[in-house]
């Protein structure tokens, strides 16, 4: 990976975050858009909030940010785990998106958060959170859609 996508990435996770407090609610997906890229996030308790973004034209892979209840995140393709449990099923790995088997997780986990009831969220460095899928079929496009692509597809 070459330094100016290194930065633009480290830029882009930090900000992100920052923007989704802006928005959002603990009862149901709130979505919003910004400067071509389409944001998607739900809150739990505490800090707790569940953050999707997609760049519109699809040239970035979809942005995954888990913020636990203390405030700390950990994110899809940062090196770290990260797994979803939908409706108490298996859980599924999409700590990266940059492979076949990580984007085919990814693609996996995106469908299941659109047509489930609740998602548990765990990774590296966090405390695993609950969060409500109400209104997330009506909010998050389907995966490989309207710019959410996985690194692989770049």
């Amino acid at each position: 990976m070459n330094r100016k996508m290194i930065h633009t990435v480290l830029l882009t996770c930090a900000l992100m975050p920052a923007m989704a407090q802006a928005f959002g609610n603990h009862d149901t997906w709130t979505s919003g858009w910004g400067q071509g890229v389409s944001e998607f996030v739900i809150k739990g308790k505490g800090q707790s909030q569940l953050y999707l973004a997609c760049d519109d034209a699809g040239s970035q892979p979809a942005t995954l940010i888990f913020t636990d209840a203390s405030g700390h995140q950990v994110s899809i393709d940062s090196g770290k785990r990260l797994q979803v449990r939908i409706d108490g099923g298996e859980p599924v790995d999409i700590s990266d998106s940059d492979s076949r088997v990580g984007e085919n997780n990814l693609a996996f986990a995106w469908q299941a958060l659109r047509t489930g009831n609740q998602v548990l969220v765990s990774g590296d460095g966090v405390r695993p959170a609950l969060f409500t899928l109400n209104g997330a079929g009506n909010v998050l496009p389907a995966f490989n859609t309207q710019g959410c692509v996985s690194k692989l597809a770049l």
